[in-house]
């Protein structure tokens, strides 16, 4: 059998775990980008190659390091005949008053959700344009509804959405670009007040959860007539 390769940022934990985990299960090797969760990624490594010999590798590196950045994309040529996929999932998310900020959020914000996916989707065309391959960014549902207090995460998903849009048109035929946005996803499920609001806005009336999102990338790398598009994982939240 030949296997495809997929490059992950932010694979080690979370949503960017479980799409490690389904893209392996459906055919891909993987290559996991981690910042910090070095013990997380180390335990992937471990599971995903005992399941298939030398199917995942961990690479370690911080998105606001340019030089880092290109250093990667040259193990990868190096280490590797092909790439298949990336998946730009890796996101700082934290909340930004409007009066109490300073550069560093700036740059930290909008390097892990937008100039780390450009500059990434940049350094891999050439493989990805040999393979005929895909990029997935991972963005968030409820972005174009406003976000209070998270302002600079908002403008750097909904740049992202339209850095999506417009790779989508300068990368075609060569390589489709799809974006995924999760919506409410792992909340802690308490009977709260809080949450049965939320679920009040929420049709399918519950709240999603990862392998939501590691299926939905799956389903992308399968529409081969798809390009340019954002989908929605929120239970139709968004509709609202």
């Amino acid at each position: 059998m030949t296997y495809k390769t997929a490059l992950i940022t932010g694979g080690a934990i979370r949503i960017g775990r479980d799409i490690c985990k389904k893209l392996h299960e459906n055919g891909y090797n993987i290559i996991c980008h981690y910042n910090k969760s070095e013990d997380e990624a180390k335990d992937l490594k471990l599971e995903l190659n005992e399941l298939r010999e030398n199917s995942c590798e961990i690479y370690c590196l911080d998105l606001n390091d340019l030089e880092q950045l290109e250093d990667l994309i040259k193990k990868i040529n190096n280490n590797f005949n092909s790439l298949d996929l990336l998946v730009n999932n890796a996101s700082s998310f934290f909340k930004t008053d409007i009066e109490k900020h300073d550069e560093s959020d700036w740059d930290n914000l909008i390097n892990s959700n937008l100039r780390g996916p450009f500059l990434l989707s940049r350094y891999c065309k050439k493989m990805l344009s040999e393979s005929k391959g895909l990029i997935i960014n991972i963005s968030d549902a409820m972005v174009n509804r406003g976000m209070k207090d998270y302002a600079i995460y908002s403008i750097a998903k909904a740049g992202l959405e339209n850095l999506t849009k417009t790779l989508a048109r300068e990368l075609a035929p060569q390589i489709r670009v799809n974006a995924v946005a999760p919506g409410a996803i792992l909340l802690p499920s308490d009977g709260s007040s809080e949450e049965k609001e939320l679920l009040n806005e929420i049709p399918l009336n519950r709240i999603g959860t990862e392998r939501d999102i590691s299926e939905a990338v799956i389903g992308l790398t399968k529409f081969s007539y798809v390009t340019g598009q954002i989908l929605k994982i929120d239970g139709g939240r968004s509709l609202n």
